[in-house]
């Protein structure tokens, strides 16, 4: 066979190559697994959801856990020791930032799992908004955030989240957020955009902006555009839209790298056709459940709204 005729043959294969077959069935043989979902969110009450996964044939299902022994533990002190009827255990208890939380899950003929957390103190700062004279050029809405509060706590980082608030009280996140600060995460950026105005520049982040924790005491003043992109791709002013909200979500560190590493494997689309496909593996969620699935993590919020200018203003 001809060297070029070969290269040919093999460049052939890779690029028949598609992410989108049939798997071939599973030998594998995965106990009974339980699984433990909790964001402990410093300003609202304790939730856990509590799942178990099953084979079925040769797939997985999750199903709700009921009839599980749940410790749940705030530093040494006993917030419940019982058995939970539902798949769902809801406690009228405000978790205390600073405070580390211990779960223990055990249910009869299943591997008893274990995890634990700290919620941290809140990030606050001083925030501005500024508006152009002509209410209706979005490209030109500043948010800006000044003299953050890190707390002494190690292994934080910090979320930025913003979102758009009608009279009604529907809120919808904007999924594209203008800025060249060098300390944001490059995680979920997107570069190559029109130029929104002089002080953001040209690159947004794909719904959030991530500052990690080796980053946040060199963090200043951070200047960001909110900016709604509509699926027709056409990007107009709201008339409806009251506000702008921001939030900041001070993560520990499992809830960091959750929510980093579920981002990156929603993100990795593997398109037919592409040679890169024969390269592909699955990214994994990071998760803190020992001998078991899911994930326990604190978190705290803090909001900061601003009225929207008038268009009769």
């Amino acid at each position: 066979m001809k060297p070029n005729f070969l290269f040919k043959f093999i460049l052939l294969c890779f690029v028949s190559c598609s992410v989108d077959y049939e798997m071939e069935k599973s030998f594998e043989n995965e106990p009974d697994r339980i699984t433990v979902n909790s964001f402990l969110n410093s300003s609202k009450p304790i939730r856990i959801k509590l799942y178990r996964m099953l084979k079925d044939n040769n797939a997985y299902i999750f199903k709700g856990l009921t009839d599980a022994h749940i410790v749940l533990k705030e530093d040494e002190k006993i917030l419940f020791d019982d058995f939970c009827p539902d798949s769902i255990l809801s406690i009228g208890y405000l978790p205390h930032p600073g405070a580390i939380y211990s779960i223990e899950v055990s249910c009869k003929g299943m591997t008893t799992v274990k995890a634990r957390t700290t919620v941290p103190e809140a990030i606050n700062c001083k925030p501005y908004f500024t508006f152009p004279d002509e209410y209706w050029d979005i490209s030109k809405y500043l948010v800006k955030l000044d003299s953050f509060s890190i707390p002494s706590i190690d292994r934080v980082s910090l979320w930025i989240t913003t979102y758009k608030m009608y009279e009604n009280n529907d809120i919808i996140q904007y999924n594209e957020l203008y800025t060249n600060n060098l300390f944001v995460d490059k995680t979920n950026r997107v570069a190559g955009m029109d130029i929104k105005n002089e002080v953001v520049g040209s690159i947004y982040y794909d719904g959030f902006l991530r500052i990690k924790q080796k980053n946040l005491s060199h963090l200043g003043m951070l200047i960001f555009t909110p900016n709604f992109v509509y699926s027709s791709g056409v990007v107009m002013p709201d008339s409806r839209q009251k506000s702008i909200m921001v939030k900041l979500i001070t993560a520990s560190a499992e809830y960091d790298q959750y929510n980093k590493t579920l981002f990156e494997q929603k993100s990795m689309i593997v398109f037919d056709n592409d040679i890169s496909s024969i390269f592909y593996q699955p990214k994994s969620v990071y998760c803190n459940i020992e001998n078991g699935l899911g994930i326990f993590a604190g978190m705290s919020e803090v909001d900061y709204i601003c009225e929207l200018p008038k268009a009769d203003d």
